[in-house]
């Protein structure tokens, strides 16, 4: 692989080399142009005059896009509407090529049991797995992954290292793109960094690891909160820290559960929450935490069979969905994977005063000037009017976490919403949901993997699985 006089309006690289025996780590804050160069290395990328691009001619790639294609596939071809039950999707062992001559990293994966399940009941990190294990198993001598350990269980992520350390020992050539210096994978050779579209450093894992200064940056999402109270600001009129919530209990569960074509997911959860109580959700891939929380704002039919309570309402008495999600702020990744209408990123942030996917309406003057404030506080001003679609994964993902929190709602569902962002950009965000939980502005219901993220401001700390 060789790229050579590489000049767009984001990148100036004049060299980069990489041999089929190497595993290199690109290493990238957002906006850094790491992923330009990502899509650089793209067998479809538009030629760029006078530069030369040679790429291998087989290479997997594991990207989110290449992700979302994958989900929108599955959609197109949901039969539901022509079954007795709901259309599982495409087993899991269709994706891997082979799946014999793999057993020992499938089981190493964790994955051996869910072989005969269907794409569409997988959680999040198993369908990553999968695809992962998909590209692996496609036999491509090369393997091009952005953000490989996101969405990954500790455990996981040890699994993928080693795998990862075994394809480069059968002499497969790998680039991984990363956000974090803690992501760097344990077996990469080489490692380049890409600051403001250059190659600041690059060369041997030992060389540039003492030299590698940790990638900071202030990302002014972590603004005051007392900024954001004022009437021109981005928080819904009428919120105030003060305010008592609608409901002693924000959300009760009693002996839940909840599975998928027969098969329980979780049972025997109760789960209390009032006012205040910030809750960290862990645990291993595949043991309902996304499940949970799609009961819990009703995206997910078990919803109806629990005994559960959200807002002091009973579900399944004729209450209104709609009327109840008033009260949530919602980002996840099955979100951020549904979100495919068409529109700009303003009309995005505003949508989520109506909840809506998408806006509908003609919104209001100040609901405009509330959506630009938070534009401004995620650095995403100037992209206020294109469309949601040609951003970045990672400005997708701050774009939804600021629809989610302009209203500051009564109960904030975040499932892994730091998904694709860098060290600066997840402190911000988190270090603001502090400053929201000190402020009493809403509480918090949180999925992670990350030990990082495991924050004070979290009184309680569910660890399923066991």
């Amino acid at each position: 692989m060789k790229i050579e006089n590489i000049k767009t309006s984001d990148l100036n690289i004049p060299l980069f080399e990489a041999s089929p025996d190497q595993f290199w780590c690109i290493l990238g804050q957002n906006r850094s142009g790491i992923d330009s160069f990502f899509s650089l290395l793209s067998p479809d990328h538009p030629k760029i005059p006078g530069a030369e691009i040679c790429l291998p001619k087989d290479m997997g790639i594991f990207s989110f896009a290449g992700q979302q294609a994958v989900f929108e596939q599955e959609i197109k071809n949901d039969d539901t509407d022509f079954m007795d039950r709901l259309d599982p999707g495409t087993l899991a062992r269709a994706f891997i090529h082979n799946p014999d001559q793999y057993t020992e990293m499938i089981r190493a994966f964790g994955m051996d049991q869910v072989l005969d399940q269907g794409y569409r009941q997988l959680s999040t990190g198993q369908t990553r797995k999968l695809l992962l294990l998909s590209r692996i198993s496609s036999g491509s001598q090369w393997l091009l992954i952005q953000s490989p350990f996101d969405g990954l269980d500790k455990a996981g992520c040890g699994q993928l290292d080693l795998a990862l350390d075994h394809c480069r020992g059968c002499g497969m050539g790998i680039l991984a793109f990363v956000y974090d210096p803690v992501d760097i994978p344990s077996s990469a050779t080489h490692i380049a960094v890409i600051e403001n579209g250059r190659m600041s450093l690059k060369g041997s894992r030992q060389d540039i690891l003492p030299r590698l200064a940790e990638l900071q940056g202030h990302a002014s999402f972590s603004a005051d909160v007392a900024d954001l109270k004022s009437a021109e600001s981005a928080v819904s009129p009428g919120v105030e820290s003060d305010e008592t919530p609608h409901s002693e209990e924000l959300v009760r569960l009693e002996d839940g559960h909840a599975g998928y074509s027969g098969k329980p997911v979780f049972s025997h959860l109760n789960l209390c929450i009032h006012p205040g109580d910030h809750t960290l959700v862990s645990g291993p891939n595949g043991c309902g935490k996304s499940t949970l929380l799609q009961v819990i704002t009703g995206d997910h039919p078990a919803c109806y069979r629990n005994r559960l309570w959200i807002f002091g309402t009973r579900r399944g008495t004729g209450e209104s969905i709609w009327e109840l999600k008033k009260g949530m702020g919602i980002v996840s990744t099955d979100f951020h994977r549904n979100y495919r209408v068409a529109g700009g990123v303003l009309d995005c942030v505003m949508s989520g005063l109506y909840d809506t996917i998408g806006l509908y309406q003609r919104p209001a003057p100040e609901d405009e000037k509330k959506a630009m404030a938070w534009l401004t506080r995620i650095s995403l001003a100037d992209k206020a009017d294109a469309p949601f679609r040609s951003l970045s994964y990672a400005d997708q993902r701050l774009a939804l976490i600021a629809r989610a929190l302009i209203k500051l709602p009564d109960l904030l569902v975040l499932d892994e919403p730091t998904h694709g962002l860098d060290r600066a950009n997840r402190n911000a965000v988190l270090d603001f949901l502090g400053q929201v939980a000190t402020e009493k502005l809403s509480t918090i219901l949180y999925v992670s993997h990350r030990e990082d993220e495991f924050r004070d401001f979290f009184v309680s700390h569910i660890r399923m699985g066991n």
